[in-house]
């Protein structure tokens, strides 16, 4: 029976994230020191939006770490084992002792920069695909890649839900043809690039050579990686995973099977939102498993599940 805690990734922030936090004064503090590591008012951008400045990549993504990462400095959660989506490793990266949180505000800021500015707005997309096999996406992806553009499996979430990213041009294509390719049900999604995916290869030395300016440790706790779905021990693993996950395929699915096959019993997931609750619902339900599932996002949440 072991405890896994989990963090959200792009997709989780919304307008009043951390505001009730915020009112009380041992996470106020945690914030205006996280918002400090930046040169910009982003807790006022969290409390008030607009969702559309928000929702920029260069902004939702340290949004989300000081959220989380507030809550974590606030409270000593015991856990047997730590994973994010995407953005969200490097909130389990804090929570395993690995990097500051002071840090991963300045590391998810530059990552969220070069993903934004990575590409022409227009040139990638991003979308999710539902109730339709992997087999059948993939038969689909090779019908609208050519050598001049590429759609690719960025995400493997649960069973039906399977993100793909690449150019815009392929992904139009698999829209308009979408019935004569079995494919069910596809939601574009309202992000600046094509994440995870190959196209972000020019952006990982620079991303790397950044990362290499921070102090990492080994981990006090397993920390379960979403490119390879399984524990990294090494510094030097962690840093070359995290530099893949910005054109490798995330793979929660699998992570959250390891997971379970490990004992896996309780997840509680920390940070904005519910999104990553669901997933993990259908992937325990698919594998024939019964788990609990909490989240620790407001105030109230807090104080239910980790007994303030």
């Amino acid at each position: 029976m072991s405890k896994v805690l989990m963090f959200p990734g792009q997709g989780a922030q919304f307008v009043g994230m951390a505001k009730d936090l915020y009112e009380e004064e041992s996470y106020q503090a945690q914030l205006n020191n996280l918002q400090s590591q930046l040169n910009q008012e982003l807790l006022s951008l969290m409390f008030e939006g607009p969702l559309e400045t928000l929702s920029e990549t260069k902004n939702t993504q340290p949004a989300i770490v000081m959220h989380a990462c507030s809550i974590l400095e606030n409270h000593s959660i015991d856990a047997d084992f730590v994973l994010g989506h995407s953005l969200g490793e490097y909130i389990a990266l804090v929570a395993s002792g690995v990097i500051s949180s002071e840090d991963a505000v300045k590391i998810t800021r530059r990552r969220g920069e070069l993903m934004q500015n990575a590409y022409p707005v227009g040139i990638g997309a991003m979308a999710a695909i539902m109730g339709t096999s992997r087999e059948t996406i993939e038969k689909a992806l090779k019908q609208v890649s050519n050598d001049q553009i590429q759609l690719e499996i960025a995400n493997i979430n649960a069973p039906g839900q399977i993100v793909v990213s690449g150019h815009k041009a392929a992904l139009d294509q698999l829209i308009e043809q979408k019935s004569a390719l079995n494919i069910k049900k596809i939601i574009p999604l309202n992000v600046s690039g094509p994440f995870h995916s190959s196209l972000m290869k020019i952006i990982a030395d620079d991303f790397r050579t950044f990362l290499d300016q921070f102090s990492f440790n080994e981990p006090n706790m397993p920390v379960i990686q979403n490119v390879s779905a399984l524990p990294s021990n090494s510094v030097e693993k962690i840093k070359d995973l995290l530099v893949k996950q910005l054109y490798g395929t995330v793979e929660f699915e699998a992570s959250i099977e390891y997971l379970l096959n490990q004992g896996a019993t309780t997840f509680i997931e920390i940070g904005p939102g519910k999104v990553l609750n669901g997933l993990v619902k259908k992937i325990a339900k698919e594998n024939g498993k019964s788990v609990e599932i909490q989240s620790v996002s407001s105030l109230e949440e807090i104080r239910s599940v980790l007994n303030d």
